[in-house]
């Protein structure tokens, strides 16, 4: 038996993990795609970029919804500067890098974050780093589907609530956009609207388990949780 192409055990093992990786995100604002992009990657390339992003795109869109009165416009528009460049850029590079070793691409952009997350030093909130960090978040966004490392960085010293506020909007606007340029180039099309709506039900089972994700979660040892998948993950596909 199969869903739009998709053996049954690869479908409910994508929207556990999208569920999963969906309630790390809306408790903690950063977690989905470092979790969730390199075990969908494994089961079935078909869901990164694409799909996740789009799927990704509601979870980001609720959770900025939940606290928009601590979103700063002016610092989100700043950000949103270094994404359009870095957005194009991540989709030109994709569209050349598509073949055979597109796994590999996936798998060195995997590691990236994870070394972006590991050994970054701490950044200052300013128009300067909002726009790096921005355009990176684009460019690694758009190949891996892994925003979440280089724009983080940025507001890793702010309030909880600001943080998940700003990461959640800069989220939707990056996911959406990502999915628009990768469409420009011919990258996403009825295939991939069918595997984002497979991940859906994930994304809404991650939203109900928020509040228990929340008591439970320790963000260290989930941090390092969500490192390690990251970095076993993306060397599994390097080396696939």
């Amino acid at each position: 038996m199969t869903f739009v192409g998709l053996h049954v055990p690869t479908v409910l093992v994508a929207i556990g993990t999208m569920a999963l990786g969906s309630a790390f995100q809306a408790a903690l604002g950063i977690g989905l795609a470092l979790l969730v992009v390199p075990v969908l990657a494994l089961v079935d390339p078909g869901f990164i970029p694409g799909p996740m992003l789009l799927a990704g795109s509601v979870l980001a869109a609720m959770t900025a919804y939940r606290e928009r009165d601590a979103i700063d416009r002016n610092g989100l528009r700043t950000s949103l500067v270094g994404l359009v460049c870095g957005t194009l850029i991540g989709a030109i590079a994709l569209h050349y890098a598509t073949g055979p070793d597109v796994h590999r691409v996936f798998g060195c952009m995997i590691l990236a974050a994870v070394l972006v997350s590991v050994f970054c030093l701490p950044v200052a909130t300013n128009a300067r780093s909002l726009i790096l960090g921005g355009c990176a978040s684009g460019v690694m966004g758009t190949m891996a589907g892994i925003h979440g490392p280089a724009i983080s960085l940025v507001f890793q010293n702010a309030e909880p609530k600001a943080a998940r506020a700003m990461l959640g909007a800069f989220f939707t606007i990056a996911y959406l956009g990502s999915v628009s340029a990768l469409a420009l180039f011919g990258l996403f099309g009825s295939a991939e609207i069918g595997r984002a709506v497979v991940l859906l039900p994930g994304v809404a089972i991650g939203l109900a388990l928020t509040p228990v994700a929340r008591r439970f979660i320790d963000r260290k040892r989930l941090r390092v949780a969500i490192l390690g998948i990251a970095a076993v993950s993306g060397t599994l596909l390097v080396l696939k």
